[in-house]
Parts: C-alpha cells; structure tokens; sequence
C-alpha cells in the first residue's frame, strides 16, 4: 500500500505540475522562470555590467596606449629640446666669433680712413707746396716744366694758382698744349 500512495502522490504532483504549468502559460507567464519581468531585469543588469566592463577595459587600455604614446611624445620632445639648446649654443659662439670679427674689421676701417685722410691731406699739402714753388719759378722755367707734365696734373695745377702767374707762364708754352690747357681751365669749372 505504501507503493500505491507513493504512486497516487507521484500522479498528484504530476497532474499538478502540468495543470499549473499549462495555467501558466495561458497566463503568459513562463512556467520555468515565474517572472520574466524580473528575469528580463535581470538579464538587462547584467548586459549593462558586461558593457561596463567592456567600456572600461577599452578605456583602460585607450589610457595604456595613450600614456605610452604620451611618455614617447614627451621623450623625443626632450631630445629635440636638448638638440636645439645645442644649436642654440653653436650659434651663439657663432655670433660672438662674427661680432668680433666685425669689431675687428670695422677696427681695421677706421684706421684704413684715417691713413687715407693723413695720405690725401699730405697730398693736398705737396699739392699746395708745388703751386707755391711754380708760382715762384720764373715764368719761362714754369713753363718748360708744365711742357714735361700730363695734361691733367698740369691744368689742375694751374687751376689752382693766381690768374696773373698762368697767363705768365701760358705765355711761354707751346700754343698747342697751352690751347689745350686753357681749353681744360675753362671746363674745369
């Protein structure tokens, strides 16, 4: 008998499993879960913490890549920065070698000027000694000599003397070359 009621109880709960789950699905609720808004929720929680996950080790690793890429960037920023202090350094000793080489020759020019003025105002000086000593000479001799001297010279030495002692001594030179230095006397002005 007790195999009987074991029996009856095992069709009992038989019955009432799939009386209950056919209630259930008329119902529109799973039979296995109970509550698929629950579930659904869950499922949802779950995939949300997935994607989480999966937000955060594409961002850990977006980091990684980033301070990678960022410690490089800032390693060859470094290099350059000591390449350009290096050059910047070279450049300096440039500059400073030009500037004294620029003192140098402006210190050069200066003296260059000043033996040029001491030369031109020695010249000037001789210059001024011939005029003296033609217009000492007498006036035939003068004129044997202004004969001997390239046209030039000759009429800037008699552009600079009294007009009284040119026309004395023009008056002893040749009349061709005398033509040709009163011809230079009066473009000369």
């Amino acid at each position: 008998m007790k195999t009987r009621v074991q029996i009856l109880l095992a069709l009992l709960i038989t019955v009432k499993i799939v009386l209950g789950s056919i209630f259930m699905y008329q119902a529109g609720v799973s039979p296995l879960f109970g509550n698929s808004d629950a579930f659904a929720a869950e499922q949802k929680k779950d995939a949300e913490k997935a994607e989480l996950k999966n937000e955060k080790s594409e961002a850990k690793a977006e980091e990684t890549i980033d301070l990678k890429f960022i410690v490089q960037q800032k390693a060859e920023f470094e290099k350059e920065e000591k390449r350009i202090a290096k050059k910047k350094g070279e450049l300096l000793a440039i500059q400073d070698d030009i500037n004294k080489k620029i003192a140098t020759l402006t210190k050069i020019r200066d003296e260059i000027r000043g033996e040029k003025a001491k030369k031109k105002a020695a010249e000037q000086q001789q210059f001024k000694h011939l005029i003296k000593v033609y217009s000492a000479m007498k006036p035939q001799n003068a004129a044997d000599l202004i004969e001997k001297l390239d046209i030039k010279l000759a009429i800037k030495l008699l552009s600079k003397m009294k007009g009284d002692d040119v026309g004395k001594i023009l008056s002893f030179v040749k009349i061709e070359k005398a033509a040709k230095i009163s011809e230079g006397l009066v473009n000369r002005d």
